[in-house]
C-alpha cells in the first residue's frame, strides 16, 4: 500500500489534511473485521515527546532502510507519560503524534488506536477506503517497519474476528441505484441534480444518505423494548433527586425517565416540513480551489421531507420538566440538550433553541407519512429545523440537559468546526474556542438549463433554467438571481413551491425557475450561476476561495452549472 522508499520524516512537521492530492478510488482490501471500539481519553500532552523502544527491536529493515520494531514498542508509545503516539498499519510504524489536531475524524476517533494497529478500527471506519487520502497523509509519517513474526499475529487475529463476528455492513438496508454513491461502507451517497427538483418533498428512497458508521439493526423484539432516555437528573434539587411518595414516579426515578414508542405517540403529534443538508454539501467546488478532506460532494447532499412526531418540548414535559422555557432561563449558566445515537454518535443544540416554541425542534418517528427508514433514524430522530444536518441525530436513544455541550468528534472536533482559509493545521488554534455547524447560511443551486437556439461564441442564447433555494435559521428566501454572463445582467427567478412559508419559520427550500440570456463563451459552451437572498438579505458570495476551509464545510458561494449549447 505504501511506497517503501518513502524518506523518514520522523523529525519534521507532519503533513496535513491540506497537503493531499486530489483522491482516487483504490481497491483496497475491506476484509478486515474489527470490534466496536471503546472510548479513549483525549487529555494527552504530545510537547518533548520521546520514543520509547527495546534495545532488542532496533535493527533496520534491509528493503528500505528503516528500523524494525516490534507491537510492544507501539504499545509502548501510546501518547502516556510523556511519550508520542505511534501506531501500526499492514506492517508499517507510523507517529501520528503532529497529526492527531488534523485527523479529519477529530482527534478522539483516531486515539482509539494509539499505540496498537489500525486494522481493526478501520474495519469499522471503512470510509478510509473511499479514496487514497488516508494514506497519502500517512506516508510522510512512516517511522518504520512493524517486525514480520508481530503482523502476522495481527493478521491472524484479524482473521478469527472474521471468523467469530458478522461484518458489521452485512445487514444494510437496500438503496435506491439513482443515488450518486460515494462510499458505500459507511454509506453515502447525493441525490442527482435533475432529480432534486423532481418533488419538493423528496421521496424517501431518493433523500440523501450520509453515515459515519454501519446503521444500527433492531430487530422485532428490540423495537417493542425501544426506550428513549432523558436524563436531566444534573439540575434536580437533592430534594427532588430523594422525591416523595405524593410525587409522580418520574420525579421518584431521579431525573431519568425511559419512555417508549406508546408513551411518545400518546403526546400531540406535529409535522414539519424540513430540508436537511450536509454540511459538507459541495466540497466538491472548494477543493478546486485546495484540496479538502472528507466526501468530495457535489450539490445533492441536501433533501426535503414532512417529519412526523412530538415537539421536544412536550417530550421533555412529560418526562418532568415542568416548565422547559423558564428551566433554560434558570440561573446565568448556558445549557445544552445533547442527543446521543444507538450507533455511538453525539451531538448538542443550546436549550434556547430546544425549547423555543417557534423553533419546532421534534422527536421524528415519521417521514413523509411512513415510519422512519433505517437508513434516515428509525425508530427515533431529532429534527432541528435550519440547523446543520450533523445535528438532526439519527438512531436516537439518549437525550441530556447539561451545562456543557456533548462530548465527541461530532460536536467538540475537527469535524464540523470551520477554521479559517489560512489555517491548514487545527494546531494554530483552540478548537474549544470555536463553536461548531448549527444554524446555517443561505444556499441555492442550479438543476436544469434548456438552452434555447444556437449562437456561435461571443453571442447571446436564452437558457431555461430552474432550482432550488434555502437558508438555515427559518430565515424565508426572499429572491434568487440568476445570470449568464459572470454577474454583468441578473435575472431575478420566479420563486414557485416553497414561496408562503411563514415568516421567520422557513424550515425548507423553495423551487425556483427563470429564463435567462447567457454569453456562448470561446468552447461554446454557457454557464449559469445562481445566488440566493434571504429574509436578513444575506447573499451568496460570488467566489469559494474566500470561505476555503480545512474541512470543506459550508460552501455557499454562487452556485454555477455549464452545458454545451
Amino acid at each position: 500500500i505504501l511506497n517503501n522508499n518513502s524518506s523518514n520524516n520522523n523529525n519534521n512537521e507532519r503533513s496535513n489534511v491540506c497537503q493531499a492530492e486530489a483522491a482516487h478510488d483504490h481497491d483496497l482490501d475491506r476484509d478486515h473485521p474489527s470490534p466496536t471500539p471503546s472510548n479513549v481519553s483525549t487529555q494527552l500532552h504530545f510537547e518533548d515527546t520521546a520514543p520509547v523502544s527495546s534495545s532488542s527491536s532496533s535493527s533496520s529493515s534491509s528493503e528500505n532502510n528503516l528500523p524494525i520494531y516490534t507491537s510492544d514498542d507501539v504499545a509502548k508509545n501510546n501518547g502516556e507519560h510523556g511519550t508520542p503516539i505511534w501506531m501500526s498499519y499492514g506492517g508499517t510504524v507510523y507517529d501520528v503524534t503532529n497529526f492527531i489536531y488534523n485527523h479529519p475524524g477529530g482527534s478522539e476517533r483516531i486515539l482509539l488506536a494509539a499505540g496498537s494497529a489500525i486494522e481493526p478500527y478501520w474495519h469499522l471506519y471503512r470510509q478510509h477506503f473511499a479514496s487514497d487520502l488516508p494514506m497519502r497523509l500517512m506516508e510522510d509519517l512512516m517511522i518504520g517497519t512493524l517486525a514480520e513474526e508481530d503482523q502476522d499475529v495481527i493478521d491472524q487475529q484479524m482473521e478469527q474476528m472474521q471468523e467469530e463476528n458478522d461484518d458489521p455492513y452485512l445487514h444494510e438496508p437496500s438503496r435506491s441505484e439513482v443515488l450518486i454513491v460515494h462510499g458505500d461502507q459507511p454509506m453515502n451517497a447525493e441525490v442527482p441534480a435533475e432529480v432534486l427538483t423532481g418533488s419538493y418533498v423528496t421521496p424517501n428512497e431518493f433523500f440523501y444518505i450520509r453515515h459515519h458508521h454501519p446503521v444500527p439493526m433492531l430487530m422485532a423484539k428490540d423495537a417493542e423494548e425501544y426506550r428513549l432516555e432523558i436524563d436531566f437528573s444534573s439540575f434536580l434539587k437533592h430534594d427532588e433527586k430523594d422525591g416523595d411518595e405524593k410525587g409522580d414516579s418520574q420525579r421518584r426515578n431521579k431525573g431519568i425517565v425511559r419512555l417508549t414508542m406508546e408513551d411518545l405517540k400518546k403526546l400531540p403529534k406535529m409535522e414539519v416540513v424540513a430540508t436537511l443538508q450536509c454540511s459538507g454539501n459541495r466540497r466538491g467546488d472548494m477543493n478546486s480551489v485546495a484540496r479538502t478532506s472528507g466526501t468530495s460532494w457535489n450539490q445533492g447532499a441536501i433533501s426535503t421531507a414532512k417529519w412526523g412526531g412530538v415537539r421536544l418540548n412536550d417530550v421533555l414535559k412529560f418526562a418532568g420538566v415542568d416548565d422547559p422555557i423558564a428551566f433554560t432561563n434558570d440561573k446565568d449558566e448556558q445549557k445544552h440538550v445533547r442527543f446521543e445515537a444507538l450507533d455511538g454518535m453525539t451531538a448538542s443544540i443550546h436549550m434556547e433553541k430546544a425549547t423555543n416554541p417557534y423553533g419546532d425542534v421534534m422527536i421524528a418517528y415519521e417521514m413523509n407519512d411512513e415510519p422512519l427508514p433505517r437508513d434516515h433514524g428509525y425508530p427515533l430522530r431529532v429534527i432541528v429545523p435550519g440547523y446543520a444536518a450533523v445535528r438532526n441525530v439519527k438512531w436516537l436513544k439518549k437525550i441530556e440537559i447539561a451545562t456543557q455541550e456533548a462530548e465527541g468528534a461530532w460536536q467538540r472536533g475537527l469535524n464540523y468546526k470551520t477554521l479559517p482559509p489560512n489555517v491548514t493545521d487545527a494546531k494554530q488554534v483552540d478548537l474549544n474556542k470555536m463553536p461548531s455547524m448549527t444554524e446555517v447560511a443561505v444556499f441555492s443551486g442550479i438543476t436544469h438549463m434548456d438552452i434555447v437556439g444556437k449562437a456561435k461564441p461571443g453571442k447571446t442564447v436564452m437558457v431555461k433554467t430552474k432550482g432550488w433555494a434555502w437558508a438555515g435559521g427559518g430565515r424565508n428566501i426572499v429572491r434568487v438571481d440568476v445570470t449568464g454572463d459572470e454577474g454583468q445582467v441578473w435575472t431575478a427567478a420566479k420563486i414557485g413551491e416553497g414561496e408562503d412559508q411563514k415568516f421567520g419559520r422557513a424550515w425548507a427550500w423553495v423551487f425556483w425557475e427563470c429564463e435567462v440570456p447567457a454569453t456562448v463563451r470561446k468552447d461554446g459552451t454557457v454557464e449559469l450561476a445562481s445566488k440566493a437572498v434571504d429574509l436578513a438579505f444575506n447573499s451568496q458570495p460570488q467566489s469559494v476561495a474566500p470561505a476555503w476551509n480545512v474541512r470543506g464545510l459550508g460552501n455557499n458561494s454562487w452556485h454555477r452549472a455549464a452545458q454545451k449549447v
